[in-house]
């Protein structure tokens, strides 16, 4: 029996304590652990360690108990031969936790377990074993299911073996619903277009890929691009022709802010008091900070103890305070000062637009249309975990405006248009008749012309430090662009 070839990753690495001869890769894997097994509700969070052994199939699962100061131990549950016979279960309790075959729950997670790790294992196995012990381990009675359904690169390595399937949130979501995937090839509209060397946009759909702990950092974190889009597979690409209007806006947020002149005499009293008791450790600095801020609190009530107009108006003011009304205007004519000025409040996020009319010509390209604007709804909308106890992110997409699709030079970024960074659809919008008239053709059915609306925003601002990065596909060097930059 021989597996297909085609993509395919494995969660599993090598365990360095095998016993000698031995070729053992293993997983930790989060999992629901049922206090009483017959309720679901019983469950609780515990890490479960399965180890295979690549030549004879061999799988055990332990249990990762927490122990004395963050040590764990590993309890065997259970022993899965590779021949197929019966389950050798060391545990009999934790089995039943875990994977009683008697309640739904417990069955579909081991069967989920068990599934994912034969996949996984025959991925390693094509790398680690000659042809024929592989050929014997995908023949033996409890992989050849697996076999049958496992796709593997063949240029695939036990380095990249470990780079692939996230078992953590197994608790969570067993396994993902299947998500239609479509071809490999890109979609194209204009299906045929002359040899004339046309510039194009070019659009890639991938999958979201969530920060984890490193999201959580103040230090320096990776940028959209560099977390979301580097090493991540491309799912589709829609070649489409350029738009007749092209625009981009950049904006940020300023707003005014007031402080009359008592909040601000109050916060330099704070900010003096905060930073002496900052410098406690050092008693003379500290002195200084408070002898410094009284003398200026002192130099500020001065200054309003001798403007002739203080005495009343600040009777007034406090008066207005207590019964919340503007006395100060009415009786004295004055107001505070407010001190306005406009502030810096933080970055805006970008939003494009685009506009594609679609004008079939022939039967190929009415197919190609509908399956471009398939792809786009489906990348666009939200996934749903296998327990739909959560939603998962849509898929985001790169945009990019492609000059001169032949030549020495195809293919490059438009030197003379901006570029994006990563971006999400935020609506999509197909008008079937455009023209107010409902018109299809009698061989296909299709439709004699689409309108494809589609709103995209940026998943993170514009910094200004990105237009000196020296990565030409944020636009080179500041002094020697070669595009636009955002």
């Amino acid at each position: 029996m021989s597996v297909p070839s085609s993509s395919n990753n494995s969660g599993l690495t090598k365990d360095a304590l095998a016993p000698s001869g031995e070729i053992v890769y293993k997983s930790e894997s989060t999992l629901r652990k049922y206090n009483d097994p017959a309720n679901s509700n019983t469950s609780t969070i515990a890490k479960v360690i399965t180890k295979v052994n690549i030549k004879s199939g061999d799988i055990e699962l332990y249990e990762s108990v927490p122990g004395a100061r963050g040590s764990t131990t590993e309890v065997l549950i259970k022993t899965i031969k590779g021949d197929g016979s019966d389950p050798v279960v060391a545990d009999d309790q934790k089995n039943k936790q875990f994977f009683s075959p008697s309640f739904d729950h417990t069955k579909k997670q081991n069967a989920f377990l068990l599934n994912t790790t034969k996949k996984e294992a025959l991925v390693v196995a094509k790398d680690q074993l000659i042809q024929s012990e592989f050929d014997t381990l995908s023949n033996t009675e409890g992989y050849k299911s697996a076999a049958n359904t496992t796709t593997i690169d063949p240029n695939l390595t036990a380095t990249d073996a470990q780079t692939g399937l996230d078992r953590s949130s197994s608790a969570y979501a067993q396994s993902e619903r299947k998500i239609p995937r479509g071809r490999s090839t890109p979609y194209r509209y204009p299906k045929t277009v002359p040899e004339l060397g046309y510039d194009f946009i070019r659009i890639k759909s991938y999958k979201y890929k969530a920060g984890g702990r490193e999201s959580l950092k103040l230090g320096k974190r990776k940028s959209a691009k560099d977390r979301l889009i580097a090493n991540n597979e491309v799912q589709e690409t829609i070649i489409l022709p350029m738009q007749p209007n092209f625009s981009e806006s950049n904006a940020v947020s300023w707003g005014g802010d007031n402080l009359n002149p008592l909040k601000m005499m109050g916060a330099g009293f704070a900010q003096g008091a905060i930073e002496a008791i900052g410098n406690l450790s050092t008693p003379s600095t500290a002195g200084s900070i408070i002898g410094n801020t009284f003398r200026q609190l002192g130099e500020d009530v001065s200054a309003i103890l001798n403007d002739e107009t203080s005495g009343k108006a600040l009777t007034a003011y406090f008066a207005g305070q207590a019964v919340g009304a503007n006395i100060l205007g009415r009786s004295a004519g004055v107001t505070l000062n407010p001190n306005l000025e406009l502030l810096f409040n933080g970055p805006n996020l970008r939003t494009f637009s685009f506009n594609f009319r679609f004008t079939p010509r022939s039967k190929d390209e009415s197919e190609e249309v509908r399956e471009i604007i398939r792809v786009f709804k489906k990348n666009m909308a939200v996934q749903r975990s296998d327990s739909n106890l959560f939603l998962l992110t849509p898929n985001i997409f790169t945009l990019e405006y492609i000059y001169n699709a032949k030549g020495t030079n195809a293919g490059e970024t438009h030197p003379y248009l901006n570029i994006f960074k990563p971006m999400a659809m935020t609506n999509l919008n197909v008008n079937y008749t455009p023209d107010g008239s409902y018109m299809t053709y009698n061989s296909t059915g299709s439709l004699t012309q689409y309108d494809l609306q589609m709103s995209f925003g940026e998943i993170e601002p514009i910094y200004s430090d990105e237009y000196g990065d020296e990565d030409n596909s944020q636009g080179g060097d500041f002094n020697k662009p070669i595009n636009m930059g955002y």
